[in-house]
C-alpha cells in the first residue's frame, strides 16, 4: 500500500509530531509511505524533519508525487484542495481540531468550515472531535487516539539538577499564539517563590514577565531533558486538539495544572493524574499551584499516577487501528470525491460576500479592490446590508464583466 501525508511545511509542533509518528510507524510495517511538503522552499529530503529523532523517510514537492498512491492525507484545513487535486485512490482528512478556532477572521473561518463538508474520508485522534464532526457535519470519523514515545520522551539526565529550595514550573506553548495561553500561564506562575521557565517554538517572551530561563525552538529530542529538569508544567491553552506536553511531562516525571480545553480528558483526569481548572481561571491555576508546593502527598500521588498514564498509552495499539482503517478504504473501490476548484469557487463567493460587507476599511484595502469596487463596498456599508445577499453576488459580477469591458 502507498500512503501519502500532505504537510504545509516542516514546523516544528504537535500535530506534525503526529503525523511523523504516523509515517515512520506504517514504514516500519513495511508499507510505502511519504510526505508531501505544500511550501516548495523546504527542501525535499528527509533531513527537512531532522528535529524528529531517526526520520529517514521520503519528502516530496507536489510536481513529484508518485503515481498509484492508494491513500493520501490532508493534515490540515490549507492541505485539504491540495489534497482533492492530487491523483490517488482514496482521500482522507485527519483532523487535529476545530481548526476555526485558531482564526478571528471571518473569512478564514468559513474557508476552514468549507473543507469540513467536503465528501471525503475523515479520521481525527480525539473522541470529542468525533462527536463534533458527526454532530455538525455528518461525517463518521475514524478515532485513531494519540499515544507517546517513550524511547523518544522519558526521563532523562537534567540540564539543570531540580532544587531543593523551591519547585521547578514550566511554561510551554507558542508565544505568539493566543490561544496557547502562555502569558496567563506566566502570570499564574509568578509570586509563589517557584523558579519559572518558559519554551516555546514561536514568539519571544514579555520583558516585563517574570520568568527565570527561555527555550526557543528546541530540538524535540531535548525537550526530555527539559522535562525532566521541572517539577510542574502549567499548560492554559484555550484551543486544543489531543495537547501532548503533558502527557510528555507525565512521562518525564512532573505532574501538570492544566485547563480543561476540549480534548484534556483524552487522558487526563483531575485529582488523579493532574490538576485542571476551568479554562481562563488564572486565579485558580495560581491556587492549583500552591496546592501541589504545599501539599507533598498529592503531588507525589499525582506524579506516580501521571507515569502510569504515560506508561499505557503506547502507540502499538493506534498504529493497529490506524493500519486497519487503512487497509479496509484500499480494499474498496476508487472514492468519489468534490473537486477542488468547486471549493475554490465557494473560497472566492464568500470573500466576495465579506467584501460587500466588511466593516473594516484596512481590511477592505488588503484585498486591492478596483476603484469602482471600493466605491460600490461604501455604498453597501452605509445603507448596512440591507439588500439580500443574492442580489449582491449578482451585482459584483455585473461589475466586474463592466469593468472586463
Amino acid at each position: 500500500m502507498k500512503i501519502v501525508y500532505v504537510l504545509t511545511t516542516n514546523l516544528l509542533c504537535g500535530g506534525h509530531i503526529i503525523v511523523l509518528q504516523h509515517v515512520s510507524r506504517l514504514a516500519k510495517k513495511g508499507y510505502d509511505v511519504s510526505i508531501c511538503v505544500l511550501d516548495e522552499t523546504v527542501p525535499p529530503t528527509s533531513a527537512s524533519f531532522s528535529w524528529f529523532p531517526n526520520f529517514d523517510y521520503p519528502v516530496i514537492h507536489p510536481q513529484n508525487f508518485p503515481k498509484d498512491v492508494d491513500i493520501c492525507v490532508a493534515t490540515f484545513w490549507d492541505t485539504l484542495i491540495q489534497v482533492l487535486k492530487l491523483p490517488a485512490k482514496h482521500k482522507v482528512y485527519f483532523v487535529q481540531s476545530d481548526e476555526t478556532r485558531f482564526y478571528d477572521d471571518l473569512i478564514m473561518k468559513n474557508w476552514v468550515i468549507l473543507t469540513y463538508l467536503c465528501n471525503i474520508h475523515y479520521m481525527t485522534e480525539a473522541k470529542w472531535i468525533v462527536d463534533w464532526l458527526d454532530h455538525n457535519f455528518g461525517h463518521q470519523a475514524a478515532y485513531i487516539p494519540n499515544a507517546i514515545d517513550t524511547s523518544i520522551i522519558h526521563t532523562d539526565r537534567p540540564i539543570a539538577k531540580k532544587r531543593e529550595d523551591k519547585l521547578r514550573i514550566l511554561v510551554e506553548g507558542t508565544i505568539d499564539s493566543p490561544f496557547k495561553r502562555v502569558k496567563e500561564a506566566i502570570k499564574a506562575s509568578e509570586g509563589l517563590g517557584c523558579e519559572i521557565w518558559c519554551v516555546s517554538n514561536g514568539g519571544k517572551p514579555s520583558p516585563d514577565w517574570k520568568i527565570d530561563r527561555f527555550f526557543y525552538k528546541v530540538d524535540f529530542s531535548q525537550m526530555k531533558k527539559i522535562y525532566s529538569s521541572c517539577d510542574i508544567l502549567v499548560k492554559l491553552s484555550s484551543v486544543e486538539g489531543f495537547f501532548g506536553p503533558p502527557l510528555e511531562m507525565m512521562a518525564c516525571g512532573g505532574v501538570c495544572v492544566v485547563s480543561d480545553v476540549t480534548g484534556y480528558d483524552e487522558y487526563i483526569k483531575d485529582e488523579y493524574n493532574a490538576l485542571v481548572i476551568p479554562n481562563g481561571d488564572i486565579e485558580l491555576a495560581s491556587q492549583a499551584l500552591m496546592r501541589l508546593i504545599e501539599d507533598k502527598d498529592l503531588y507525589r500521588k499525582l506524579q506516580r499516577n501521571g507515569q502510569i498514564t504515560a506508561n499505557s498509552m503506547q502507540w502499538e495499539n493506534s498504529i493497529d487501528k490506524l493500519e486497519s482503517f487503512f487497509q479496509s478504504l484500499s480494499s474498496k473501490p476508487r472514492s468519489s470525491h468534490v473537486k477542488a476548484e468547486k471549493i475554490e469557487v465557494l473560497r472566492k463567493l464568500l470573500t466576495e460576500y465579506y467584501f460587500l460587507k466588511c466593516e473594516n476599511p484596512e481590511i477592505i484595502n488588503s484585498y486591492k479592490l478596483s476603484r469602482l469596487e471600493y466605491i460600490v463596498v461604501n455604498i453597501f456599508k452605509k445603507i448596512k446590508q440591507t439588500i439580500p445577499l443574492s442580489i449582491r453576488l449578482k451585482t459584483k459580477a455585473r461589475i466586474n464583466r463592466i469593468i472586463k469591458k
